[in-house]
């Protein structure tokens, strides 16, 4: 299920993602609801969109959620993502997941930026 991603810029400097979708029953966990799993795998995407924007590419090393409310099936859903801290190469982002005002789910994501050398490995066995 391809998930619509935008970033925008707010009065602070800070980059904030926001990604829309809405997931089918192929995705439903309890019943009416997405499953958890589905909900941290995006949760992975719009946080790792959240870390590349300080230009330094890395990988998740954590990803923790608090899951707040159920969150349906065939409805529009939200999800919100930014950068919290960076600390040298690990990069804390925070996110969130909203059925209109509704909380779902909150996330925090801790990524490692990598190493040129390393980046440039794993783009090369990509591309073989």
């Amino acid at each position: 299920m391809p998930m619509t991603i935008s970033t925008s810029t707010d009065e602070n400097g800070r980059v904030n993602v926001v990604g829309h979708v809405t997931f089918g029953s192929a995705y439903e966990g309890p019943p009416g609801c997405v499953h958890g799993g589905i909900i941290a795998a995006y949760f992975d995407e719009v946080c790792g969109v959240a870390q590349s924007t300080t230009g330094n590419p890395g990988m998740t090393v954590n990803l923790t959620i608090d899951y707040r409310a159920p969150t349906p099936l065939h409805r529009p859903l939200e999800f919100r993502a930014h950068v919290d801290s960076v600390e040298k190469r690990k990069i804390t982002t925070k996110g969130s997941l909203y059925h209109g005002d509704t909380l779902c789910a909150e996330a925090t994501g801790i990524f490692v930026s990598m190493r040129p050398e390393i980046f440039e490995r794993l783009t090369q066995m990509r591309d073989a």
